[in-house]
């Protein structure tokens, strides 16, 4: 049987990948709040274009066969400078982001003519400034910005290799001293993607000191001001280096070359699902609307959902089965017709309004005690009714019939005989309650201001938070696809006999 279980337990991740597809394929056709005319109008193009693509909304959603790298960006950027026209400040502003990582694709510049070559030249001066280059006034000179350049490539372009960067971000992290630091610097957006790879979440002093040193590197070149202060402490530390691990994500391609299996790669990874997909896998889940990793929130907040809904669930059932064995056991009489009201009733009572009056009569009482009783409540009807169908239907057996006629009272027919052949229905109608009681778990945190999965799960359909609610679907899928693997276990657990039947009846499916 424990086979089984582990066999069944790794079907269920296609099945949480496929739930992952549908929920995202779902969640792209809902309007983002930048198509906001409002929004729209209160932003410049270029601050609504940035925000839109660290959304991700520049991207198809699962194939790209045409992803665009740095050196497609750098040639299209120099293309249009060399043009001229009314794209030329638009393309110089993108070479200048490209910075260093655009030279290897750009230079020499022998290939363009005169003039042309002297207006990408010039483009080309805010990264000389920026690189800290000796004579960077030259670049900004149109009578020696060509040679400058030429100069520098013919000098400084073997240094433009990935393994002499991997050297160099090495030597950063073992020493941390400014001259270290000063050969990235020259290397400008050559050297991101080195430094950000090897940019980690601090564990120590000595390790808060390593990603100090990285991070102004980055900062410096990326022009982000977005450091690690030198009051700040680990927690600080971490959060900066999880936005710079969520920068790096986002515009990662504009700074590296797709080449081989990379390409190959892009053609996934350069969509909206891939880039969520890797952000999930490296950086816990993604960032929540609230700045936090999401697994991070998730681990904070979950306790509080699960014990609700769990709570709840074991109440519910507690409660439900012996009420469905009495109703049952008095099938035709008052005591059945009361019961069946009084569970219907408890039903259809809108979990928002009774969560209201019981905050009022409560005084405000923040104990998981209460709100677990009011979710219980809307989850006892259906196993009280499945309950008592199934033992309606047990007590007419012939065993049962038997045990009575060997002078088995009632209660004994019901509880040694009946209760074991008619729970299965009710187990797997538990198994299959969470995500149900996920709703409802959501409403009464709200109303009683419990921090738990639903106060952020609100926050994060206002902000159309992609990772915060593909986190919560994959969960909710995983605790169902959990249940039924729990469903079979729980058979075998009541009655033994079934095992061979569960196992053959898997072994089909």
């Amino acid at each position: 049987m424990l086979r089984h279980a582990l066999r069944r337990l790794l079907w269920t991740l296609p099945t949480l990948v496929g739930v992952s597809l549908l929920t995202f394929f779902v969640l792209s056709f809902v309007p983002d709040p930048t198509d906001d005319p409002l929004l729209a109008s209160s932003l410049s193009s270029a601050e609504l274009a940035r925000l839109r693509r660290e959304r991700f909304l520049d991207l198809p959603r699962f194939i790209n066969l045409e992803p665009r790298d740095v050196r497609l960006r750098a040639l299209a950027a120099a293309q249009a400078i060399a043009a001229g026209g009314d794209d030329a400040a638009a393309a110089a502003d993108e070479l200048r982001r490209l910075g260093g990582a655009a030279l290897p694709h750009i230079l020499p510049l022998d290939a363009l003519a005169p003039e042309p070559r002297t207006r990408v030249a010039l483009a080309l001066a805010p990264v000389a400034a920026r690189m800290g280059l000796p004579r960077a006034d030259d670049a900004a000179d149109p009578a020696h910005a060509v040679a400058f350049w030429t100069r520098f490539w013919d000098d400084r372009g073997i240094e433009f290799r990935s393994a002499s960067v991997r050297s160099a971000v090495r030597r950063l992290v073992r020493y941390g001293s400014a001259s270290r630091a000063a050969e990235l610097l020259e290397l400008d957006t050559f050297a991101l993607q080195a430094v950000i790879g090897a940019l980690q979440p601090p564990r120590d002093a000595e390790t808060l000191e390593q990603a100090r040193a990285l991070v102004d590197v980055a900062a410096h070149i990326a022009e982000i001001d977005d450091r690690i202060a030198p009051g700040d402490d680990l927690a600080e530390a971490r959060a900066c280096v999880t936005r710079w691990k969520s920068f790096w994500n986002v515009y990662r391609s504009d700074f590296e070359v797709f080449t081989g299996p990379a390409q190959l790669a892009a053609t996934v990874l350069e969509t909206r699902y891939g880039k969520w997909a890797l952000g999930a896998v490296t950086h816990r889940l993604g960032v929540a609307a609230t700045g936090e990793p999401v697994l991070d929130e998730l681990a904070r907040r979950a306790p509080v959902t699960l014990a609700l809904v769990f709570g709840a669930i074991a109440l519910a059932y507690a409660v439900a089965i012996p009420l469905g064995a009495l109703s049952a056991a008095s099938q035709g009489r008052r005591s059945d017709s009361a019961i069946a009201a009084a569970v219907l009733t408890a039903a259809v009572l809108p979990t928002a309004v009774v969560a209201v009056a019981a905050v009022l009569l409560s005084g405000g009482a923040r104990s998981l005690l209460l709100p677990t009783c009011l979710i219980a409540l809307s989850l006892v009807a259906a196993p009280t009714r499945q309950q008592r169908a199934a033992l309606v239907a047990v007590l007419t057996q012939d065993f049962v019939r038997a045990a009575r006629a060997r002078g088995a009272g009632t209660a004994r027919a019901i509880a040694v005989h009946g209760l074991r052949n008619a729970v299965l229905p009710v187990v797997t109608l538990a198994m299959l309650e969470p995500p149900m009681a996920l709703g409802g778990a959501f409403v009464v945190e709200r109303v009683f201001e419990l921090h738990g999965l639903g106060e952020l799960t609100l926050l994060a359909v206002q902000a159309r938070d992609v990772s915060w609610l593909m986190a919560i679907s994959i969960g909710a899928a995983a605790i169902a696809a959990l249940g039924v693997i729990a469903t079979d276990l729980a058979y075998v657990l009541v009655d033994p006999r079934l095992g061979p039947a569960v196992l053959s009846r898997r072994s089909e499916a």
